[in-house]
This record gives structure tokens, sequence and C-alpha cells, in this order.
């Protein structure tokens, strides 16, 4: 069975290819800050670095076959201790956070999904993973129609409140459709055509923009922004043939200009591309031992395989 430490270097290169990817509109990438000003993309390499020997403890839970609901206390006891590297890396900037429940759910159904025995797939590591938060929407979002806490509200919160958001939650407890039916098609579709990894990773962010309900739009720009305007300003890139010719990478970066401007960043939407990546090297590696079968699984082969994914191109 493949370790642990190779889907964890799989989560790593993922939070690295993410950041690496530009121009990302309103977010930070090699190529500037977006909509931010308090961080830049040394900040996100020096906190990607600082979450590395964590990620495949999150993997270790699905491995060892413990069930989602023995598993998510540990999960999200290490996704503490994970943001306190974090912010301690980044002098307290919250760069990360979303990725870690992300991330330590993905790297759970992965490892589930190995333990059981079977091929893996996007739809079934996303719902391995999912199942660890069935019902939290219900357990954490729904009492508050009845009663609010004695504090201020979160942002994801109030959105539940006021428009029905389930934001990343929802996401989650669904089994991450917006992974499986709209990432991960569109960069193996790039790809699939011959463009690079990093080309195809604008493409998959752009049509996870579309998809995904991000509460960081919402409550930046509002939701009758990110209901109509925001998605019809993405819209207009792709058609421009973003991010693959001389117009559409000229719409993208009047995009980022215009994110930026405004200071729109559909942070929870770069989450979901890292993710992508993920599940796109999960599933690569599953093709390399279906051809080459127990010496794939070679400690020499892992680290190899690993490190192609960190510095493909």
């Amino acid at each position: 069975m493949p370790s642990a430490a190779l889907y964890g270097g799989f989560a790593h290169a993922s939070a690295l290819w993410e950041v690496y990817v530009a121009p990302k509109p309103g977010l930070v990438d090699r190529l500037g800050s977006g909509a931010h000003t308090d961080m830049h993309y040394g900040t996100f390499v020096s906190s990607a670095l600082a979450l590395a020997p964590f990620w495949s403890q999150q993997c270790e839970e699905g491995l060892s076959g413990l069930s989602p609901g023995k598993a998510f206390p540990r999960l999200r006891s290490r996704g503490v201790a994970m943001e306190e590297v974090m912010f301690a890396a980044t002098k307290g900037i919250n760069t990360h956070k979303g990725l870690i429940f992300v991330l330590s759910l993905l790297l759970y159904g992965t490892g589930k999904a190995l333990e059981e025995g079977e091929p893996l797939s996007a739809e079934r590591i996303c719902a391995r993973g999912g199942s660890c938060v069935a019902g939290m929407v219900e357990a954490e979002l729904e009492p508050l129609k009845k009663n609010l806490p004695p504090r201020p509200l979160t942002h994801g919160e109030r959105l539940y409140l006021e428009h029905g958001i389930t934001g990343i939650r929802g996401e989650a407890e669904r089994g991450f459709p917006s992974l499986w039916s709209a990432g991960l098609p569109a960069l193996e579709k790039a790809l699939g055509e011959g463009h690079s990894l990093h080309h195809a990773g604008l493409y998959a962010l752009l049509h996870l923009m579309l998809a995904t309900e991000d509460s960081t739009v919402i409550h930046r720009g509002g939701y009758a922004f990110w209901k109509t305007e925001y998605r019809e300003m993405i819209r207009e890139v792709l058609l421009r043939g973003a991010p693959f010719c001389s117009s559409g990478e000229s719409a993208l970066v009047e995009l980022d200009r215009e994110f930026s401007r405004r200071r729109i960043s559909p942070g929870g939407s770069a989450d979901l591309l890292s993710a992508t990546f993920f599940l796109h090297f999960c599933l690569l590696r599953e093709q390399q031992m279906r051809l080459h079968g127990a010496a794939a699984t070679s400690p020499p082969e892992e680290s190899k395989f690993a490190r192609e994914m960190i510095f493909s191109s």
C-alpha cells in the first residue's frame, strides 16, 4: 500500500502549485498580492512549508481504518495545531485556514479508500472525506435560526442566516461536488488538449469560481454581486479564451486588476484549486500503480513521483 508520506507530499505540492499559478484574479500569486495588502507570495510559501509535515498525519487517520465519526475529532484537533503553526510562520496572517480543513478531509478520504482496498477516484476520495462532516450544517448553522450565540456572528454564519449560503461546510458535506464536477474536469480537459499544468490550473480556477459558493467573495462584494456580475465577469474571460490565447490572457490580467481594485478575493475557490491539484496527483498515482504494480510503491519510486509533482511544468 502506498505510504501516507506520499499523499502528504501531494498535499504540499498542491499548496505550492496553487500560489504559483498566475495571474489569479484578486488572489495572491507569484506576480502580486491581488486584493490583499497584508500578505504576499512569500507569506504563502512560508505557510506551506510550515504545514508540510502535518499532511501525512491526516492521511494516516484514514489508512488506520478509523470511522469518519472517530476520525474527525482527531483531524480537527490536528487542524487547530496546524493553524497555530501557520500563524506563527506568517506572523498572524491567515493564509491556509480553509485549506487545512479541505485537504485534511481529502487526505482522510484518500487513506480511507486505500484502507478499504478501493481504487482511487475523485468521487470516492471526496465522498469518504465528506462523510467526516455529515450533519455539520444542521449541527453548526441551523441552530442559529433559533438562538444566536453570545458573540459576534462569523461571516459564514451571517451568510447562512441571510441567504442560506452553506459555504465550505456545505461543499464538504455534499462530498465536494465542485471538485469532481467542475475543477477536476476542467483541469483534465486542458491537460488533454496539451496545455501545461500551470495553464490548466488557471482554467480550473475559473470554473471553480463559477461553481463554488465562495463566502469570501460574497462577504467582500455582496450577495447580489456574487450572483450576477461576478459570474458574468468570469464567463466573459472564458469566452475570450482565457488562459490559452493572448486575448484571454489580457482579459485575465484585466480581471485581476479589477478584482484587486475592488478588494474581491475568491479565497474559497483558491482552496479548491489546491484540492483539484491534489486529486489530480492522486489519480496520476493510481494510473501509475495500475501500470507498474507493486514496484511503484517502493520508497524510491514514491519519492521520485512526489518530486515530479512539485517540479513538473
